[in-house]
């Protein structure tokens, strides 16, 4: 395995958890970093008995400078996954507020920038590893990002706003020996996607995704989109009239794709 030295966020729960299981096994250091304490700590004590190395630590990823302290104490990284994130949608009302809008935001965005960033400037200065890159960062971004649906407007936004990142810095990235990849998912059972009131086509679980997630970070893809039909269907979407989606139905308190 290419990956030994590894830090995941929102690891105390949903694909976190199942990353961070998949992933322990004696001569792997763990680095898990989630806002709830028992969760994270039971998956810490899971990861040890699976013979991983395992240091957890409490974190909101919105505090940049936290973020930058707790990714620099980890060390040489091989690989850092930005999984933590937030959904919503306008639930009752037609719009969302500011409040909820900003937490998106700065949960989804700004808190995958405030990971990935400093630990890919530390990873440049890394020297090359048997797989030929430097270390590889990695974001959790959702399909939701291919479409704008009315039901989760800025959770759809922030996702697409990491994808246009990805896509738009990985070649500088590689010029520096890093890695970047961005994972589109489609709906996952986790504890946010079980707020979702209605059928969800394609869900999956959490430990399902994470064994596809492995299997392209292996083979070190760019883009990891799954389920691939589901994807498919997304890049159709964006072809479509957008008054097509204008007549989206929207259920009260949605909450949209797992990631």
């Amino acid at each position: 395995m290419p990956y030994q030295n590894i830090a995941i966020t929102g690891a105390s729960s949903g694909l976190g958890r199942a990353l961070a299981l998949d992933y322990a096994k004696p001569g792997i250091s763990l680095h898990l970093a989630g806002r709830d304490a028992t969760r994270l700590g039971e998956v810490a004590t899971t990861a040890r008995a699976l013979g991983a190395s395992v240091a957890e630590t409490m974190l909101d990823v919105t505090d940049a400078t936290a973020t930058e302290a707790w990714v620099k104490g980890c060390g040489p990284l091989d690989l850092i996954i930005a999984n933590a994130g937030i959904s919503g949608g306008p639930g009752h009302g037609n719009l969302e507020s500011a409040v909820q809008v900003n937490a998106i935001f700065n949960t989804n965005v700004m808190g995958a920038f405030n990971t990935v960033l400093p630990a890919m400037a530390l990873m440049a200065d890394q020297p090359i590893a048997a797989n030929g890159w430097r270390g590889r960062a990695v974001i959790i971004g959702s399909i939701a990002g291919l479409i704008a649906l009315p039901t989760s407007p800025a959770y759809s936004a922030s996702k697409a706003a990491l994808d246009f990142w990805v896509t738009a810095t990985a070649p500088n990235a590689a010029k520096d020996g890093v890695g970047l990849t961005l994972v589109r998912p489609g709906f996952i059972r986790t504890p946010m996607t079980a707020r979702n009131p209605y059928k969800m086509p394609g869900l999956m679980d959490a430990d399902d995704a994470a064994r596809i997630i492995l299997a392209g970070l292996e083979a070190g893809k760019t883009h990891i989109t799954f389920p691939g039909w589901f994807g498919l269907f997304a890049r159709f979407g964006q072809m479509l009239p957008k008054t097509v989606f204008s007549r989206v139905p929207r259920k009260p308190a949605d909450h949209s794709l797992g990631g």
